[in-house]
């Protein structure tokens, strides 16, 4: 006992200082999977939304009443969106499209739709 010389408290405070860093090793892999599964979760209402907006653009300009030039705007229960129709040519219109998250993330879109052949002919994202 008496040959010791302070051997416990250093050895202690090794295996506490392993037991901390695994500790924060395990919380930041926590945090990060938490962040990672919100930023999933608003790409897919990001998605959503999008998807909603092309359907009502695209039915407007199919029907052959779009509000030429003028934003339109509408309310979800996960955001909004906003899109406006362009005439490119006399048979072709131009549709871009902005959607936001209620939680503020925003995507936006453009596409291009040929009344002739009654199909998109362009999609760009941005």
């Amino acid at each position: 006992m008496k040959q010791e010389k302070g051997f416990i408290l250093p050895s202690m405070m090794v295996v506490v200082f392993f037991c901390l860093l695994i500790t924060a090793h395990i919380s930041i892999s926590l945090v990060n999977e938490k962040n990672f599964y919100e930023e999933t979760k608003q790409y897919y209402t990001l998605d959503s939304i999008m998807q909603a907006a092309v359907e009502r653009s695209l039915k407007e300009v199919k029907d052959g009443t779009p509000l030429l030039n003028e934003q339109i705007s509408v309310n979800t229960f996960n955001g909004q969106f906003s899109y406006q129709v362009q005439e490119v040519s006399p048979l072709i219109f131009g549709v871009s499209i902005t959607c936001q998250t209620n939680e503020g993330k925003e995507y936006t879109a453009s596409y291009h739709y040929d009344s002739s052949i009654n199909e998109m002919i362009l999609w760009s994202e941005y």
